[in-house]
């Protein structure tokens, strides 16, 4: 999935300036940000969890091009500069929108 991630963000990008470090780097968060909201339960196998996230990917592709398209805004909800204005969605809209929700145990 990893490949095929990057591979799909530099061709969406591809009139962008995007270097393959940064691609890459947001990948790897996206991948672990998705991972940690899902909170798998611990019997789920390597397996279970690669289907979840191929079934998830357009999930996982926005969440790399958010950690991406905020490069150096981190941490803002807006900026405003030279009357450009802009607003950011948090992470958790992003996961409401692909109706992507964690797993939740019992304590029974």
């Amino acid at each position: 999935m990893n490949e095929e991630l990057v591979n799909d963000l530099k061709e969406y990008l591809s009139d962008d300036a995007e270097t393959d470090g940064m691609i890459s780097l947001s990948v790897k968060r996206a991948i672990r940000s998705f991972k940690k909201k899902r909170n798998y339960p611990s019997g789920y196998t390597d397996e279970k969890i690669n289907t979840d996230m191929e079934c998830c990917y357009d999930c996982i592709f926005d969440l790399a091009l958010y950690f991406l398209v905020k490069q150096g805004a981190e941490f803002q909800e807006s900026h405003s500069e030279n009357s450009v204005s802009r607003n950011w969605e948090s992470e958790t809209e992003i996961y409401i929108n692909h109706g992507v929700f964690p797993f939740a145990g019992s304590l029974i």
